[in-house]
């Protein structure tokens, strides 16, 4: 069985606390997304109570789950809910993918002003796509997109960047237009420009923390001059009919931890860790980052979001403004247009993912079933647990839940 970052947090954060200077330990996000990691499906969060309704000895204990993005197991699922969503979603169109990146000299202020930073990129790189379909092409259509967040580069590294998806045409007057092509010249420069001008006015109204230049004899308004030399990074890919692939690579840790579990190879306590990128499993494990597990956990919870703080963006034709405006009319144009064509439409049936059914699907299993009758089983109540009073404390310190009973830890039965 591969190690788990649970069991890698239990044994190395109360140290890694001690001993670490890290700035991130400052975001009490941090604290709260690592304790729940730590405390999923225990005690110290709740209990579920099972019973079936014929046969009342069939009683079930389920512990609570943390919810919590950076917890492998329920960020997984809430990622396979919100792709879920979001394939029902998606117009039936062919789709671009573009990949708008912050310079290297914006990093450190990125990650100090994430909110700010990460709402001013967003904001400017719609407008931008928006702007060039405006002037350039003279169609004024209104396009879907949505704008995913990525803060992870290579090795874990701190590299924001953004990935957009957007429709390869747009709504105008009631009628569908198309047009896949957009200037990555122009794209660059607007995106610089509009970005830098918006910094600026975040300076100006105090709305920035920590506003240095890397070099320390450079204000950061020279420094912001010094940028404009460079070319900024922009990535168009061609219009592709098929938009679930790139929505899952774009997704794919959306609502979970930035690494996987699969992917490390080894750990030993308070020593080393060994750990692969998606990109390098195919690889020998010599390929593999090896580091220390205050230097791994540094680098994972720097990743981490702070409380409220959004990873996806959507505006046009996905937005929340025109979804039973411009969205429903676009998609009943887009599925008049490829029925005339002969193509086949299959919009499956919606399934609501739920732990239920995730468990029927990779175990076999149906835990919320009795096991004499086959019967659903009906939510009892939820217990929660006070450590303050006596017999509480000593239930969460010595209890815990086993094939869905309450037994002691020590009990092996």
């Amino acid at each position: 069985m591969s190690v788990t970052l649970k069991e890698i947090f239990n044994q190395e954060w109360e140290e890694f606390k001690k001993a670490s200077k890290s700035p991130e330990l400052k975001r009490q996000a941090v604290h709260d997304n690592v304790w729940k990691l730590q405390h999923c499906k225990t005690l110290w969060i709740g209990l579920q109570v099972y019973h079936c309704e014929d046969h009342h000895n069939e009683v079930k204990l389920m512990p609570c789950t943390c919810k919590s993005r950076f917890c492998p197991s329920c960020g997984y699922k809430a990622n396979l809910v919100w792709l879920n969503n979001l394939m029902d979603r998606v117009l039936p169109c062919d789709h671009q993918h573009l990949i708008f990146s912050l310079p290297y000299e914006l990093r450190e202020l990125a990650k100090s002003n994430r909110r700010a930073i990460v709402g001013l990129m967003t904001k400017t790189t719609n407008q931008i796509i928006r702007q060039f379909i405006k002037e350039h092409k003279n169609l004024d259509y209104l396009p879907g997109s949505f704008t995913v967040v990525h803060t992870f580069g290579s090795g874990l590294k701190w590299h924001v960047h953004l990935h957009v998806l957007i429709t390869a045409g747009g709504l105008k007057d009631n009628k569908w237009v198309e047009n896949s092509y957009l200037n990555e010249k122009y794209l660059k420069k607007a995106w610089k420009a509009k970005f830098l001008a918006g910094l600026r006015k975040l300076y100006h109204k105090g709305k920035l923390l920590d506003a240095v230049g890397k070099d320390p004899g450079q204000t950061f308004l020279q420094m912001l001059s010094s940028i404009w030399d460079k070319s900024w990074y922009v990535w168009i890919n061609k219009a592709d009919g098929e938009a679930s692939f790139s929505s899952v690579y774009i997704g794919r840790y959306v609502k979970r931890a930035c690494i996987s579990q699969k992917g490390i190879i080894s750990y030993a306590p308070h020593k080393q860790i060994a750990w692969k990128e998606r990109k390098l499993k195919k690889a020998p494990d010599i390929c593999a980052y090896r580091m220390h597990p205050f230097s791994f956990i540094n680098l994972l919870i720097q990743h981490i979001p702070d409380r409220y703080d959004h990873q996806v963006f959507y505006y046009g034709l996905y937005s929340s403004y025109y979804k039973k405006r411009g969205y429903s009319k676009a998609r009943k144009i887009l599925e008049k247009r490829l029925k005339k064509q002969g193509s086949i439409i299959s919009r499956l049936k919606k399934i609501k993912l739920t732990f239920s059914k995730l468990m029927e699907w990779t175990h076999g299993t149906k835990p919320m079933h009795c096991s004499i009758c086959g019967k659903k089983l009906v939510l009892s109540g939820i217990i929660f647990f006070n450590e303050a009073l006596p017999k509480d404390k000593d239930i969460l310190h010595n209890y815990t839940i086993k094939k869905y009973t309450l037994v002691k830890k020590n009990d092996t039965g």
